[in-house]
């Protein structure tokens, strides 16, 4: 238990899997009477992914092929063992050699390194159900290139490839926090923002240009069972007949409710994702 709350837990919530929401994460999810420790949860509220939890330390293979039997009753195609260091994460439908698709333990590898293959894992790119691991390139540190002699300047050095720009589902929001100036998607040219609100306007507007957020998706709920709120509707009027408070109105004629506080804000921007399904492999937010 205390490897899971002071390791594995940490570290599923900064991938976007919530582990104190059970419509996110249900802990102990019953295959025939046996109860793996995690079932990660897609929009449609059945499991993407089975992790099995260990203590710190100990020989992961040896739980293989419980973790597979699990996997197969549910025909739940990815699953993954750890102990909170190591992580190893498969494709269970997979030919042998190609199953393993993460291999990982935390203090041996470097931490941007680190924080780019455990992408495979973030919530909107796993829940996706085609989760595309980090590409190798952007791993790599070009080797140093000596100059031909004193007078050629050597190799301009290079930035760290994620710089100031954080992926939406590992940003947590604690009173006194700068706010955002900049989002991309997938890695495309920055649009510049200038209030916490503005994450929910370019998101609905990129989903729109998608073709992923329309009048048929509509109304979009807001996070809480029993609600009385929307958050995106064809209309600017939530479900208990009350106007939008701060409403958007996107290039489609729709209406994004954006009069939410910075954790709201986030809440729902992964609802967003959850809710239409779209293969976003990154969101990210830029701070400085």
């Amino acid at each position: 238990i205390r490897t899971r709350l002071a390791l594995i837990d940490p570290l599923l919530t900064a991938l976007g899997w919530q582990t104190t929401d059970p419509g996110v994460v249900m802990p102990e999810y019953d295959v025939g009477g046996e109860k793996p420790d995690y079932a990660l949860l897609g929009s449609t509220g059945n499991p993407v992914a089975f992790i099995e939890a260990k203590h710190l330390g100990v020989t992961l293979e040896n739980h293989k092929k419980q973790l597979f039997t699990y996997a197969v009753m549910r025909q739940v195609i990815y699953a993954g063992l750890t102990d909170g260091n190591r992580w190893e994460f498969f494709d269970v439908y997979a030919i042998d050699s190609d199953q393993q698709i993460l291999a990982i333990s935390l203090t041996d590898t470097p931490a941007h390194e680190a924080a780019l293959k455990l992408l495979l894992l973030w919530r909107p790119n796993l829940a996706s159900g085609k989760p595309v691991a980090a590409n190798a390139p952007v791993l790599v540190v070009p080797p140093d290139v000596a100059p031909d002699d004193e007078n050629t300047p050597g190799p301009t050095p290079k930035s760290d490839p994620l710089g100031n720009w954080k992926p939406l589902a590992t940003i947590s929001y604690h009173k006194g926090d700068e706010k955002p100036n900049g989002i991309r998607f997938n890695g495309g040219a920055p649009i510049e923002i200038n209030a916490w609100n503005g994450v929910l306007k370019e998101m609905a507007e990129w989903f729109c240009k998608q073709g992923s957020l329309t009048h048929l998706k509509c109304p979009i709920g807001n996070v809480g069972k029993g609600t009385t709120r929307y958050l995106v509707n064809t209309t600017p009027v939530h479900k208990n007949g009350a106007n939008f408070a701060l409403p958007h109105k996107t290039s489609t004629d729709l209406y994004v409710e954006t009069n939410h506080a910075p954790k709201g804000i986030l809440n729902h921007s992964n609802l967003l994702i959850d809710t239409l399904g779209a293969s976003i492999d990154a969101v990210e937010l830029r701070f400085e």
